[in-house]
């Protein structure tokens, strides 16, 4: 699914954002990406979204070497990636519907199977019932979901997120990753960059930690587990 292979990533002016990173993340599997400001997540992510290219290594999304995508590919290659993030980047004087229906329609598809992708994900994220408001008329909690739907709506098998839950207090924070366990429960693979430890520390799942570009550690976070009291 995400395989990077000793990938740096140097930007001009020598600033090194990434070095030697490798690490893979397969068909179904969800991870945590952490690191403190400018360890290099967004690199990371921006390398996996073609935002960005790696300056050494290779990077495999899919199956396919993103060394080998031309400029008209790249839009076919994104397609396999759902992109979440903080700020959710909806447009505000547009309905929910429209707002997920956006890359459907940018892709070609028919009204009624724009419909009927834009309900379905919207159910997903518990949101049907709101398919006609405004962004603005909705909680940050939901605006999140709807950016969820609208990532999802294309049925991709990897979803990225950045700091999906920045803005979020913790009991909304856990009700946003419950969601990205149903979707990983029917096999999406999910990468969730976020600096929230204290998130982490409430969810077993394996970590990936930057530091100044480098991988320091890539495995369950076993020194941040919360105990639990019976």
């Amino acid at each position: 699914m995400i395989r990077f292979d000793n990938v740096s990533k140097t930007y001009p002016g020598g600033s090194l954002a990434l070095k030697n990173v490798s690490f893979e993340l397969g068909a179904g599997e969800m991870a945590f990406l952490t690191g403190h400001s400018g360890a290099g997540k967004s690199t990371l992510l921006k390398l996996m979204s073609l935002m960005e290219t790696p300056s050494s290594g290779s990077v495999y999304i899919n199956g396919k070497h993103l060394g080998s995508v031309d400029y008209h590919q790249i839009p076919y290659v994104r397609r396999g990636i759902g992109m979440i993030f903080q700020n959710h980047n909806l447009l505000m004087d547009r309905t929910v519907f429209d707002n997920v229906a956006l890359p459907l329609i940018i892709e070609g598809y028919s009204h009624k199977e724009t419909k009927a992708r834009v309900e379905a994900a919207l159910d997903k994220v518990h949101l049907l019932d709101k398919v006609k408001c405004l962004p603005n008329m909705l909680s940050g909690g939901e605006q999140q979901r709807v950016g969820i739907a609208r990532a999802i709506v294309n049925k991709p098998p990897i979803l990225l997120a950045d700091e999906p839950t920045g803005n979020l207090d913790p009991k909304l924070s856990l009700e946003i990753i419950k969601l990205f366990e149903e979707l990983n429960d029917v096999g999406v693979a999910v990468l969730i960059a976020t600096h929230d430890l204290g998130l982490i520390a409430r969810l077993r799942y394996r970590t990936l930690t930057l530091k100044q570009g480098v991988m320091i550690t890539d495995g369950l976070m076993e020194g941040l587990q919360v105990p639990t009291h019976d």
